[in-house]
C-alpha cells in the first residue's frame, strides 16, 4: 500500500512491552518518508484496518508520523515509541 513511502512500521505500547492482555489492542505507528496529510492517510487505510479487526477479533489503532518528526520531535508520545517500540 505504501511501497517506497513507508520508512518504518512500529509496534508500541503493551504489545511491544510484552505485557498485553487478551483484550489489549495493537498499536502501530506508520512512519512515512515524506510529508503527508494525516486525515487522508487515516481514511486511506481505514477499511483495511476495519477488515483486519473483524477478521482477527482485535482492535488495531494506527498513528502516523513523518520520519523526521518521529526521529526528532521530543514529545512524550514519540519518546515513548522510540524507547519501547519494536520495528516490524
Amino acid at each position: 500500500m505504501y511501497d517506497e513511502q513507508l520508512e518504518q512500521l512500529v509496534l508500541f505500547r503493551s504489545q511491544a512491552r510484552g505485557d498485553a492482555r487478551a483484550d489489549s489492542d495493537i498499536d502501530l505507528l506508520i512512519v512515512l518518508k515524506n510529508p503527508f496529510d494525516y486525515s487522508q492517510e487515516s481514511d486511506r487505510i481505514s477499511f483495511l484496518i476495519a477488515d483486519l479487526c473483524l477478521e482477527y477479533n482485535v482492535l488495531i489503532s494506527c498513528a502516523f508520523a513523518e520520519y523526521e518528526q518521529f526521529q526528532n520531535r521530543n514529545s512524550g508520545f514519540f519518546r515513548n515509541v522510540r524507547a519501547e517500540g519494536i520495528a516490524v
